[in-house]
């Protein structure tokens, strides 16, 4: 799977539709259950289209041995049909850990989406002293940041890849690469 994303962790998909059809199901509250973080609960601060300030939240599904994981993603810009940006927040202390931003461009009949996750704070910016240390209560910061944003660029891939399959009416299983 790590093989499938470029280099700088982006992720790459084509789906056979067109930006406006993509992007309603990208950017859409009731349909974020069926293509996130499969077998996980994903729930959302409000029905119809996301708009900044609106919030998903993803209840990781509980694995032997390690305790349930809730992450909140709060949306901080649409541009219909052509970017989603959404921010990884802590739920004690509402530090933004990530951001994501799904840019979606027409690519003949298809659509291309590019999603791209970042650290909120490149490392330059972080105050002295403060790396690799997570605050109290930043349980996700626990783990080291490269990890943690290998984990989320490969979540993306696998999710734009279920989002694909669900859009072209194909089984998620072939659309996703091995």
């Amino acid at each position: 799977m790590q093989d499938s994303l470029a280099p700088d962790g982006t992720a790459t998909v084509t789906i056979g539709a067109t930006p406006g059809r993509v992007f309603a199901s990208l950017a859409h509250g009731d349909s974020a259950a069926t293509w996130r973080a499969e077998g996980n609960l994903v729930t959302t601060s409000r029905r119809g289209p996301l708009v900044p300030g609106d919030s998903l939240r993803i209840q990781m599904r509980q694995t032997v041995g390690m305790p349930s994981q809730t992450m909140t993603w709060q949306v901080k810009e649409v541009v219909p049909d052509r970017v989603l940006v959404i921010q990884l927040m802590t739920d004690s202390t509402h530090r933004v850990l990530a951001v994501r931003r799904d840019s979606l461009a027409a690519s003949g009949d298809s659509t291309t989406v590019v999603s791209t996750i970042a650290p909120a704070m490149p490392d330059s910016a972080r105050p002295a002293g403060s790396e690799g240390r997570a605050q109290k209560g930043d349980g996700l910061l626990a783990l080291s940041s490269d990890l943690l944003l290998s984990m989320f660029r490969m979540q993306s891939k696998l999710e734009l890849m279920r989002l694909k399959a669900r859009i072209e009416g194909t089984p998620a299983a072939r659309a996703i690469p091995r």
